[in-house]
């Protein structure tokens, strides 16, 4: 539940992370979902570019004739500005979420509303100067959950969940793939401090970089490395594990999608892997 404010940043970060066209035209993307080289899933991401916002809408499914999980969110991204809606899992799983954030990456407000299994939750936080000022937090949790304590050292130098979308959207839908690869940012959920850096875009030819790739599509990769720093579960084997996610992406005169993002798993590694670019 602690990272379900950050879920935006899972899920559209994961997708519109180099996904952002550079021109006001809709975008679709399609992708297939693996672990360990096993077909999971599908997910499929739309664009559409509206003036100075970007219109985001992710979906996803597990399983195959088994439903093992849904997801939907949506975004709105403008100067500013990121509203967001999310709804995951079924019965007594599902979770839904309402997100806010509004103003500069350094100052901002950032609102959350959800309800999962274990209830309604609530975050109100605002950050001035890259430092938590304000925080009104109420999130239920498991009582035998056993955590690393977050301290005033780590809700400084930091950025909301949705004001980290928010810096790879200029106006127009333009994108910054700057913003992430190649940078250091620290996140805090409201609960919980994570910390991002990417490596450098490096430019590929589609034949080193992504197999597959469309005739006229150029690859460019990046590795992002997300480490958890407080407000995390340490009575899980996993839960404080450095994940690194390698990322190729493909441009096209104006427009940069994602085509492939890995990310290792307990069993192999996790695999988005673009299917149809429109």
């Amino acid at each position: 539940m602690r990272t379900t404010p950050a879920l935006l940043a899972l899920a559209v970060g994961a997708l519109s992370t180099g996904l952002l066209p550079a021109v006001a035209e809709p975008v679709t993307v399609n992708y297939r979902m693996a672990i360990a080289g096993l077909p999971i899933g599908s997910a499929t991401l739309a664009l559409t570019p509206n003036g100075q916002s970007t219109a985001i809408a992710v979906s996803g499914r597990a399983g195959g004739p088994i439903d093992l999980g849904r997801m939907n969110a949506t975004a709105v991204v403008a100067p500013g500005s990121v509203t967001a809606q999310s709804r995951s899992g079924s019965g007594k799983d599902a979770a839904e979420a309402s997100l806010a954030s509004r103003g500069n990456a350094g100052d901002s407000r950032f609102t959350y509303e959800g309800v999962t299994s274990r209830g309604p939750g609530r975050i109100a936080m605002t950050v001035a100067g890259s430092r938590v000022t304000a925080l009104d937090a109420a999130i239920p949790d498991n009582p035998k959950a056993v955590r690393v304590p977050v301290t005033d050292a780590h809700k400084a130098g930091v950025v909301d969940p949705l004001s980290l979308v928010g810096l790879l959207v200029a106006p127009g839908g333009t994108l910054r793939p700057e913003a992430i690869c190649g940078r250091r940012h620290a996140v805090f959920t409201g609960q919980a401090r994570i910390d991002m850096a990417g490596t450098p875009i490096e430019d590929k030819p589609p034949a080193d970089a992504a197999q597959g790739l469309p005739q006229g599509w150029r690859a460019l990769a990046c590795r992002v490395t997300v480490t958890p720093v407080s407000g995390h579960r340490i009575d899980k084997g996993n839960a404080a594990r450095v994940r690194t996610a390698n990322l190729v992406f493909a441009r096209n005169g104006g427009k940069t999608v994602l085509w492939s993002l890995s990310v290792p798993a307990i069993f192999g590694s996790f695999t988005l892997l673009a299917d149809k670019l429109n």
